[in-house]
């Protein structure tokens, strides 16, 4: 059993719809991804594995953090959106790239460390595929307390590295947060194929032009595209092909038991 089977087989105990979006609005994303949770909590849909894009860009904030840390004013004149996540964690700018929601029950004795484990063992693997080189397991867990104090650039998901997540040259490379409803689990995932997300600088509320450009260049410095890590640019169509195929293609192992017929895959 290879380790994409592995973890697969360790996130979802049975079925599962592999759930393929498209593009879509800051407000259907996280109302999508909300309302799947509370219908898996319930018993009503089966746990999924869902990729989607934003049109147009958004600006998400995590659950508890405070709106008053966005220029909202601001991200109308770009014409970005403003959403609450379900998840936790700092704001993002979702612009050039594939995100990730992972909504499942934990079984008696799990926990979200290996999930959040696990889903990265599947995401490495997929853009490792097709090239990515350099990606590794960040090892060490940041001091949150002390990066929190640094006001310029705390208010940034990708201003720091947790462990388990992947990083390029020890740059940060794919931005998670979790949340537990009870025992379901919902998990997301920004992965930056390219440029633009350093741009979450521009709205941030009540910073001058000194403090935007600290914390541009700390996130350029901290945190890397999946394009970078590959050396050409990889786009969204082939982010979702990779991460798609390496699932696919761990089910149909002919040396593992698993019952790919079992698994659901819905394009929506």
């Amino acid at each position: 059993m290879n380790d994409v089977l592995r973890a697969i087989n360790n996130i979802f105990s049975d079925d599962f719809e592999l759930v393929l979006s498209g593009l879509s609005s800051g407000e259907y994303n996280m109302e999508y991804d909300l309302e799947r949770t509370n219908q898996v909590a319930k018993g009503l849909s089966q746990p999924i594995f869902r990729l989607y894009g934003w049109k147009p860009w958004a600006v998400s904030l995590g659950a508890n953090q405070k709106i008053l840390d966005i220029d909202k004013k601001k991200c109308e004149e770009y014409g970005w959106s403003v959403v609450y996540r379900p998840t936790g964690g700092r704001a993002v700018l979702h612009a050039n790239e594939i995100t990730y929601a992972v909504v499942t029950k934990l079984a008696p004795g799990q926990t979200s460390h290996s999930i959040y484990r696990d889903i990265h063992i599947i995401l490495l693997e997929a853009f490792k595929s097709i090239g990515c080189k350099e990606l590794e397991f960040h090892k060490a867990q940041p001091n949150f307390r002390d990066l929190y104090k640094n006001e310029d650039v705390s208010v940034s998901c990708f201003a720091s590295t947790a462990r388990y997540e992947i990083s390029y040259k020890g740059r940060k490379v794919i931005g998670s947060a979790q949340r537990l409803f009870g025992d379901t689990l919902l998990q997301h995932g920004s992965i930056p194929l390219d440029s633009g997300y350093e741009l979450i600088a521009e709205v941030i509320n009540n910073s001058n032009d000194t403090k935007k450009n600290i914390l541009r260049e700390y996130l350029l410095s901290h945190s890397a595209t999946i394009s970078e890590s590959a050396g050409r640019k990889i786009t969204y169509d082939e982010a979702l092909n990779a991460i798609f195929n390496i699932i696919v293609k761990s089910n149909f192992d002919l040396n593992s038991k698993s019952d790919f017929s079992k698994k659901n895959v819905i394009l929506n």
